[in-house]
This record gives C-alpha cells, sequence and structure tokens, in this order.
C-alpha cells in the first residue's frame, strides 16, 4: 500500500474513531462535573460559545473528534516509512497527536489555558495513555517479528 493511501485509510477510520471515542470522554466528564442528574454532551463553556445552542455545539465538537482522530491515527503512517527511525517517528507522532489534543481541548473548551495546572494534569494524563498504548503496539509488533524470525530460521535448517 503507498504511503498517501495508507494516510487516507488511517485517517478516515481515525475520524470514525475520534468522533465515537471523544464524544464519550466529553459526554461522561461534563455529566460527571456538573453533577445536576443530566447528561452533557459537551462542557457548558463550548454550548455558551457556540451560542447556547447545544445541536450546534454537538455538531462542531462531533467534527473536531473526528479531526483530531483523523490526526492522530492518520499520523501513525510515519511509522511505516522506512527510512525513519523509530525515534523520529515516535517523537513527530507524539508531537502531532499532543498539539492537535491541546488544539482541540481548548477550542472545545475541555481545559482552559488560564489554568495551567490543570493543562498540566492532562499533559501527564496524555503520556500515560500514549506511552501505554505506544508500548502495547511495540511489544505486539516486537513479538510479530520475533515469530517471523523463528519461522524463517526454521526455513533456513530445513
Amino acid at each position: 500500500m503507498s504511503f498517501k493511501n495508507r494516510v487516507v485509510l488511517l485517517s478516515s477510520i481515525g475520524f470514525a474513531m475520534g468522533m465515537v471515542i471523544c464524544q464519550i470522554i466529553s459526554a461522561a466528564i461534563s455529566t460527571i462535573s456538573l453533577s445536576d442528574g443530566a447528561l452533557h454532551l459537551c462542557t457548558v463553556e463550548f454550548v455558551e460559545y457556540m451560542g447556547g445552542n447545544q445541536i450546534t455545539a454537538f455538531v462542531i465538537q462531533t467534527i473536531v473528534c473526528g479531526l483530531y482522530g483523523s490526526i492522530a491515527v492518520g499520523g501513525s503512517s510515519v511509522y511505516y516509512l522506512e527510512t525513519w527511525s523509530i525515534l523520529k517517528a515516535t517523537v513527530t507522532h507524539f508531537l502531532m497527536t499532543v498539539i492537535s489534543y491541546y488544539v482541540t481541548g481548548f477550542f472545545l473548551r475541555w481545559f482552559s489555558i488560564s489554568d495551567i495546572s490543570w493543562c498540566l494534569l492532562w499533559l501527564v494524563i496524555f503520556i500515560l495513555i500514549y506511552t501505554g498504548i505506544w508500548l502495547s503496539s511495540y511489544l505486539s509488533y516486537r513479538a510479530d517479528i520475533r515469530k517471523i524470525n523463528m519461522e524463517l530460521n526454521a526455513l533456513k535448517m530445513s
């Protein structure tokens, strides 16, 4: 598969994943933080920013979350660039995702730039989640490579 086709495929998958995952997280955090017994799909601040229209806020949030998913998942295509080291691909992908995460978060009013401690807390959470996903992917690929190498060695010996 060409690099361009891989980016398009992964970005499309990421768009759908981003819409679903961000909406679930946003609804859970908004509903829990308000504790008023009602389901809130967006932060109150974002709904106010959208002129008080909850449907508009939800639709825009859905699109923005999809775009974030496209960047995060589509951006993982850098791991398929054979001329790039794992370090270069990881740093590039991490920067793409963390920057787009904060742009998304600030726009959707998940957190405010004026509350540095909250921004740092979310950075720590982001790094922990990113590291967990990266490590599980790395270990999975490493196991696959070991299995392939064992099969190749078995073929050499026969």
